[in-house]
């Protein structure tokens, strides 16, 4: 499916938006920028009439090589943080239901685009190494500690669970609140074959066409991602699987930790191999919770409400309770 001719122009938005320095009376400012405002419009972020007491920054984080495009809420008091991380091909700018399940939990959030993602800078979704992803997250910790206070949950989906998983092993437990884990990455389903394709075609080609498929009951959301996504980059990295293939084998050879964390996962997702990924990360975490939603696509974050309410259910149970 192609991009419909009627989706807004977003090109020019990395340049224009400003570093940011985490102060709300510093960051607020960049809100006001008109194509911003349209960025936040068409991914329904425009949250002030909702949460007319909470301050919102947008605007981008020298990381390492990438300028890292953000997004963070503060409540007047929150009661402690949430830190999203998205999936592959997937931007921050599509969570707006997990900022919201924050927000009304009176958490403050940090969203932001991974290296290669959405409005960040880099090659168009290459990685070499999961590792990447993870430091870039530990960064962004840091960066932000002043703002956000010491209690810091997560919550991951897809290669942002994968992504959460590589930081709790090598950075330890600088996220010290809970970690939630929505259907996360080790490896996708169908990668039986699609390991002996890679190794075919990985010496002699960057990316191969990317192929949209329904990742949630909502066909809304689905065709909004095929056709009125500008920030969806329409082909895959070569590249990217093999530092994917690399991840699963990383994963496998670390050792037991006794964290306590959550994975929600749907029976009906056909994106990753989620009976493997179960199985993986059940053995590196024995104490690890599990939620199964029978039937449940890929894209929690943006399921259909039967779906996507007692996935987050789940969660406020593990945060709160």
């Amino acid at each position: 499916m192609t991009l419909s001719k009627s989706a807004p122009d977003f090109s020019e938005l990395p340049e224009i938006l400003p570093y940011l320095a985490f102060d709300p009376a510093e960051d607020g400012a960049n809100v006001g920028d008109a194509t911003t405002r349209a960025y936040l419009r068409h991914y329904g972020l425009d949250l002030a009439a909702e949460f007319p007491d909470v301050a919102q920054g947008v605007g981008r984080v020298r990381v390492d090589q990438w300028d890292i495009a953000c997004h963070y809420w503060l409540p007047p008091q929150p009661r402690g943080h949430l830190s999203i991380v998205h999936g592959y091909f997937d931007h921050s700018a599509l969570y707006v239901h997990a900022v919201r399940f924050a927000l009304r939990h009176n958490l403050s959030v940090l969203t932001y685009d991974q290296p290669g993602h959405g409005l960040s800078s880099g090659p168009r979704l290459v990685i070499d190494s999961f590792d990447r992803y993870a430091d870039v997250l530990q960064q962004l910790l840091e960066r932000s500690r002043h703002l956000f206070g010491p209690t810091r949950c997560a919550l991951g989906q897809s290669m942002g669970g994968a992504t959460l998983l590589n930081h709790l092993w090598r950075h330890g437990n600088a996220l010290t609140g809970r970690t939630a884990l929505f259907a996360p990455l080790v490896l996708p389903r169908g990668w039986g074959l699609s390991r002996w394709l890679y190794a075919l075609l990985h010496r002699w080609v960057r990316e191969i066409p990317r192929t949209f498929i329904d990742s949630s009951h909502d066909t809304d959301f689905n065709r909004f991602l095929a056709s009125e996504d500008p920030l969806q980059y329409r082909r895959l990295s070569v590249d990217w699987v093999g530092a994917m293939k690399r991840w699963d084998e990383v994963f496998r050879s670390w050792p037991v930790r006794n964290d306590e964390l959550l994975m929600v996962q749907g029976t009906g997702d056909d994106t990753v191999d989620w009976q493997y990924n179960l199985q993986q990360i059940g053995r590196k975490l024995p104490n690890l919770r599990v939620e199964m939603l029978e039937g449940a696509r890929h894209h929690l974050v943006n399921e259909t409400p039967e779906y996507r309410d007692p996935a987050f259910a789940a969660v406020e149970r593990f945060f709160f309770l």
